[in-house]
């Protein structure tokens, strides 16, 4: 039973079906908080940070070679 309009308006009020669904929800997200978020412990990701950190600095340093050596400078 679809009880919002074209717009996503709910046209039933606190009884529309769907609100309700929506505001457990919500609730559901705020009481869970970051937990669904948590992705693991961030030191292990830190051998990988550091390896995509040394690929951008010999990336911009070897564009700032190759620009140096066009214009000369």
């Amino acid at each position: 039973m679809n009880c919002c309009n074209a717009n996503g308006v709910c046209t039933q009020g606190p009884d529309c079906p769907i609100r309700k669904q929506r505001i457990k929800e919500v609730n559901d997200a705020y009481v869970n908080g970051y937990n669904d978020a948590y992705l693991g412990d961030p030191i292990d990701d830190l051998a990988d940070t550091f390896q995509g950190l040394l690929t951008a600095m010999a990336v911009v340093l070897v564009a700032w070679i190759a620009f140096l050596l066009l214009w000369g400078k």
